[in-house]
């Protein structure tokens, strides 16, 4: 089996360098109409709605957002965990639920980069192994990088090194998710709040371990993944018991939740794995598990 995952990464890698090179998206599918949520994994994008999951786009993706009328994606042209430059950031634009047009609007960035969200009208891109924000305009022109943490060396596994994966715009403040860093296994994640300057306001510590995803619902209750422990914390509540594995991904749906489900599994397997998507109602039972190709990273929803 580690064989066969080993050639499978390796193909896999070719192909999405081959696609680097080329500046093509490998798109699938351009009709969304029958589906609610977009999911991006190491092992493609996908679209789903309660009775499945098709798959979008081929490669290794993490970060996804919609911006108006364009979902913005992280893309890594090669292994996510591999120390190289081939990360890049596409632009799907949408006519109702059609993708129109399909841009790569930056390249050259971290293999390892994670979420992105758009914030004062920029995309902003959490390059997770070097400690920074990378930010462009709509278009990709890169405009700064923001180190409210400090700069870390690329593979830094000091105390230093919080591993940042989620960002979000929450009432005025930048919010910023810390894994909380690399090794620390029971090192509770924590929140890092930042004013208009991207300078750190205050640190929150959260209930939980190896936390991701910053979601705000419509009556500004934070959720987050603890992803350890197969929770969905809340700032209002207890945790939400949902799995046994580890959960990462998470969206709103007009009945309730939509949480990403994988193994537990060293970096470099998490691109051969797949995953569920579990589905809860407002009162936060499961009611649906959807099977995905894919381990979710980022879901979003898209109506």
């Amino acid at each position: 089996m580690d064989i066969l995952r080993a050639s499978e990464r390796a193909i896999r890698a070719a192909l999405a360098h081959q696609a680097y090179v080329q500046d093509r998206i490998r798109l699938v599918v351009r009709d969304l109409q029958d589906f609610d949520i977009l999911v991006s994994s190491r092992n493609g994008l996908f679209a789903a709605n309660s009775e499945g999951v098709a798959l979008i786009a081929h490669g290794f993706f993490f970060g996804l957002h919609r911006h108006r009328d364009t979902v913005f994606v992280f893309e890594s042209c090669g292994v996510p965990h591999s120390g190289i430059e081939r990360g890049r950031i596409l632009a799907l634009d949408l006519e109702g639920d059609i993708i129109t047009a399909t841009r790569v609007i930056a390249r050259d960035l971290d293999n390892q980069c994670h979420q992105l969200a758009v914030i004062d009208n920029l995309v902003c891109v959490v390059d997770t192994a070097n400690q920074v924000i990378r930010r462009f305009t709509l278009d990709g022109t890169a405009v700064d990088v923001k180190t409210p943490l400090g700069i870390v060396r690329r593979g830094e596994r000091t105390p230093r090194y919080r591993h940042i994966n989620s960002i979000a715009h929450v009432a005025g403040a930048v919010v910023l998710m810390l894994h909380n860093g690399a090794g620390q296994t029971r090192r509770p994640s924590e929140l890092a709040w930042l004013d208009s300057d991207w300078r750190v306001t205050h640190f929150e510590t959260l209930a939980g371990y190896g936390c991701h995803d910053i979601v705000e619902d419509g009556e500004g209750v934070l959720w987050h993944c603890g992803s350890q422990d197969g929770e969905l914390l809340r700032s209002n509540g207890p945790a939400i018991s949902v799995s046994n594995q580890m959960t990462r991904g998470l969206a709103p749906h007009r009945d309730g939740w939509v949480v990403g489900v994988s193994q537990f599994a060293s970096r470099e397997n998490r691109t051969t794995l797949g995953g569920l998507l579990v589905c809860l109602d407002h009162q936060h039972k499961p009611v649906r598990e959807l099977q995905v190709d894919g381990a979710p990273t980022v879901i979003i929803p898209i109506r």
